[in-house]
């Protein structure tokens, strides 16, 4: 089964398919469930297709005990656990019930949260809303994701911020199909609870120091679009092979480190990964980006020091006098 064409990155991908990288059954799994661009229908596919085409394995990349419904189970279990969980959660969230009440609401490109759209009596009507703004030849376009909140009907407080009782969401895409659902404990169901961020796993990826690299998508959460750097040079990563599988590491351990242009020099920062950097193309960098070309050629020994500081503070003037004849 080929599961590298489920890495995020295509720059990632391609260099997988290079080197002739053989993922183990555990990677397989990493790269199925955390692929941004399949739908749910398609992941739990891929999983049911890995399950009849590997055999069994202990997962040694899960260790936190945070994560305990998730310790000690095999390749196999965790599917099949998985599998049971996000077709139980899909089911509540579609389910009708006097009881509920649903939300649609949208989420533009470069925004950080969710906006509101309407509440309505079932999940086929928020879905018909969400439908008629996508089909929009206008809204639609500049969508990102759609999300339908469930909540219970008795217990919403209708204040000016809405209701605060949700008990299960789903995301969906541009497309308006289901990329992830999620229930919280007010659901009721009895679920198995395993968790993919459990699994602190690692993958070969290309990229040298000095590279200036981009994340390939944008994150739905609210949290993760906030603290999404679009740009960086490219420092190292973590974990970069079994001797940085460590104990007691999960998912938010998968990180990469990196110089990031701020309005007066740059500074070091780390951001999680899901193997989705890519190169970036130097003509898509503008305005203070464009920084990281004469530091990206500083760091490979192509540009001296002296050089590398008066392209810096060249493009910073620039970018300064731009700012104020936006004021003026």
């Amino acid at each position: 089964m080929d599961c590298i064409k489920y890495v995020n990155s295509k720059d990632i991908r391609k260099y997988l398919y290079d080197i002739d990288y053989k993922p183990n059954a555990e990677q397989q799994l990493f790269l199925i469930v955390m692929c941004d661009f399949i739908t749910l229908n398609e992941r739990l596919a891929a999983l049911v297709e890995l399950l009849n085409s590997t055999e069994d394995a202990a997962m040694t990349s899960i260790s936190n005990h945070v994560f305990a419904e998730s310790l000690g189970l095999t390749v196999h279990e965790f599917i099949r656990r998985y599998i049971s969980d996000n077709q139980a959660m899909l089911c509540f969230v579609k389910d009708d019930s006097p009881d509920y009440i649903y939300e649609a609401e949208h989420l533009e490109q470069h925004f950080i949260d969710f906006q509101h759209i309407g509440y309505y009596r079932s999940y086929d009507n928020a879905l018909e809303a969400i439908r008629e703004y996508a089909e929009d030849e206008d809204i639609g376009e500049v969508q990102d994701y759609y999300r339908i909140k469930k909540y219970i009907f008795s217990e919403c407080v209708k204040e000016k911020d809405g209701a605060d009782c949700d008990v299960s969401e789903c995301i969906l895409s541009k497309k308006i199909d289901v990329l992830s659902v999620d229930c919280k404990s007010g659901s009721g169901l009895k679920l198995y609870g395993v968790d993919e961020s459990a699994m602190h796993v690692s993958i070969p990826m290309p990229f040298k120091r000095g590279d200036i690299v981009k994340r390939a998508g944008i994150p739905c959460g609210a949290m993760d679009r906030r603290y999404h750097p679009e740009y960086a040079v490219f420092l190292s990563y973590t974990p970069a092979g079994k001797e940085d599988l460590k104990e007691n590491h999960d998912g938010t351990d998968i990180l990469y480190w990196g110089l990031f242009p701020v309005e007066k020099g740059f500074y070091k920062d780390h951001s999680w990964l899901n193997y989705d950097l890519e190169y970036v193309d130097k003509d898509e960098l503008e305005g203070l980006n464009s920084k990281l070309i004469p530091l990206s050629e500083m760091i490979k020994g192509n540009l001296s020091p002296d050089l590398f500081y008066s392209a810096v503070r060249s493009i910073e003037l620039k970018n300064q006098m731009q700012s104020q004849e936006q004021y003026t």
